[in-house]
């Protein structure tokens, strides 16, 4: 029996394609309403949930490549009026509900956010994979199990989109 060794680089874009080609859908019949709509007051709304992954994506990336963030570097925080370091993890009920950005500034913001990390994972080498990082929550890991959690964060918002955009659609959003 032949073994063929599995490129994690390749694997790691795979994950996350596939995860951000349901944010992609999003362009295509959903409403303002839909985009916005919190079941309960203190629930996520797709709009919140596609910015916050998309942030975590970039920082995330960033520090695991030593690049700098497009969010600052492109301008992205100047354009949402969202200070540079907020990605949405701890925000409270008030500023998740006051998310009100326009939907075209959102979903090209989660364009360039992929693309750069797509970019970023297939760039990394071997060694830099193994190696440990600092700068986020937690002890130190090695990168590709750091870009194993995005794929994990990534996949668990998606559900919670998809969930989102099924209450306000039913089956047929799919």
């Amino acid at each position: 029996m032949t073994t063929e060794h599995i490129d994690l680089n390749r694997f790691i874009v795979d994950r996350l394609d596939a995860s951000y080609l349901w944010i992609e859908r999003l362009r295509d019949d959903i409403t303002d309403e839909q985009f916005y709509y919190q079941p309960t007051a203190d629930s996520n709304s797709i709009a919140w949930l596609v910015w916050h992954l998309s942030r975590w994506r970039d920082r995330t990336s960033a520090i695991v490549s030593g690049e700098t963030q497009v969010w600052t570097s492109e301008g992205w925080s100047q354009r949402f009026g969202i200070p540079e370091e907020r990605t949405g993890l701890g925000d409270t009920t008030e500023q998740v509900t006051a998310f009100r950005t326009d939907r075209d500034l959102v979903l090209s913001y989660a364009d360039a956010a992929h693309r750069t990390i797509v970019d970023r994972v297939l760039k990394l080498t071997a060694e830099q994979l193994k190696e440990p990082v600092k700068g986020l929550p937690g002890e130190p890991r090695p990168a590709w199990r750091v870009l194993a959690g995005v794929i994990g964060d990534s996949t668990e918002h998606v559900g919670q989109i998809n969930y989102l955009r099924g209450m306000t659609s039913g089956l047929g959003w799919r």
